[in-house]
């Protein structure tokens, strides 16, 4: 195991590398920290020549409760060019996944919220177990989701019911979706997916990543990077974009109040 403080990483002796995310009190929210600490992993993954395939977790009760929202989280000092930078760098860190040359199988065992679903649907292959939960509700305080996946994934459909809501989905309708490969008992995803990348990695490896490679160059002629890009220019622009009252009256809850009282805010309207 390497020695990390917010997630776990290791690799088996059947090439099957686990990365855990390991801030169980904050749902597993992705501190500054935690994303470079991830961002470590996953280049260790790129390097390593004993690793064929990929699991990522997170520690009970959530999978990832996406970015850190925590009000005066400790955060570096960025002019407006390394902000802009460093909002790219989160974006792409999430769909790391999708890139890597190894395939890489999300267990899902609790809530994958925003950036925290992203970095899910990045992955290969999902186990989700029955307390899994899908969502991204940045609509609802005025934000866009660091990377749209899914119109590569479901319908178009269930792609603007999803996006539209904010609303969360449970396993099953995200099996139903198609965004789910299999759903199994709650407190067994790792296990489940554990086995499945043990079979998976008794392919050569080669061919293993000739294969990623074949199918990804499908979906990157459909635009797939290239609308990514696009997505985060239009993401910054909307961040930068002054006199949203709503937006504002949210940052300022947040801020004043705590997060408790800011989610209270944003999705009490549509508790009814």
């Amino acid at each position: 195991m390497s020695d990390y403080e917010t997630i776990i990483y290791g690799v088996d002796d059947s090439g099957v590398a686990t990365i855990t995310l390991n801030r169980p009190e904050r749902r597993n929210a992705l501190s500054h920290d935690l994303m470079h600490e991830l961002e470590d992993a996953f280049n260790k993954i790129e390097t390593d020549d004993d690793v064929r395939i990929a699991v990522i977790t997170g520690a009970a009760p959530a999978f990832c409760a996406g970015y850190d929202l925590t009000p005066n989280q400790a955060r570096p000092s960025y002019s407006a060019t390394e902000r802009w930078d460093s909002t790219h760098w989160q974006a792409k860190l999430v769909s790391r996944p999708w890139y890597s040359r190894v395939p890489f199988i999300a267990a899902v065992d609790g809530p994958a919220a925003a950036a925290g679903n992203v970095l899910a649907l990045s992955c290969d292959l999902v186990i989700a177990s029955t307390n899994a939960q899908f969502g991204e509700p940045e609509i609802r305080h005025v934000a866009h989701s660091p990377h749209v996946l899914l119109p590569y994934l479901p319908s178009n459909r269930y792609l603007r019911e999803f996006y539209y809501t904010g609303d969360f989905i449970d396993a099953e309708q995200a099996e139903k979706w198609g965004l789910v490969n299999k759903v199994v008992d709650a407190g067994t995803a790792l296990e489940e997916a554990t086995k499945m990348a043990r079979r998976i990695a008794q392919n050569p490896p080669f061919a293993l990543q000739m294969m990623k490679r074949s199918i990804n160059t499908v979906y990157e002629a459909q635009g797939f990077t290239e609308g990514r890009n696009d997505h985060l220019m239009l993401r910054m622009i909307e961040g930068l974009t002054p006199d949203v009252p709503e937006k504002e009256m949210l940052a300022k809850i947040r801020q004043e109040e705590g997060m408790r009282a800011f989610l209270d805010a944003r999705d009490g309207p549509f508790r009814a």
